[in-house]
């Protein structure tokens, strides 16, 4: 069990890592940085938000890979906070990634949406 959570993990961060809000971060940051509008330090702590914040949407993402799902399902899943795990479920159907597909015991279900 322990393995596959960690191959998941692996699997998650090779997706966040592909992530074009990540490319872009990375490659606009060192002229944002030159131009002065950006400081290293600040660009440094954009990056390393966005690190996590597009693997943990990752995780989400392949778990409803696995199965629609509540959020109270998620976080028992992935062991991420309930109001995180909704900002980012928002933040997915936003781009078109999730959506809701029912209710069960008063909770949205989640769904992977298929592109």
């Amino acid at each position: 069990m322990k393995e596959t959570a960690n191959l998941s993990k692996a699997e998650a961060a090779s997706e966040a890592f592909s992530n074009e809000r990540l490319r872009w971060l990375i490659g606009k940051g060192d002229i944002l940085v030159q131009k002065g509008e950006l400081t290293e330090e600040r660009l440094e702590e954009l990056i390393e938000l966005t690190v996590r914040e597009e693997i943990d949407r990752s995780i989400i993402m392949l778990q409803l890979k696995e199965a629609p799902a509540t959020i109270t399902e998620i976080t028992k899943a992935t062991k991420l906070e309930k109001g995180y795990i909704l900002e980012n479920l928002l933040a997915l159907m936003k781009w078109n990634q999730v959506a809701i597909i029912g209710d069960k015991k008063r909770e949205y279900i989640y769904a992977k949406k298929e592109i």
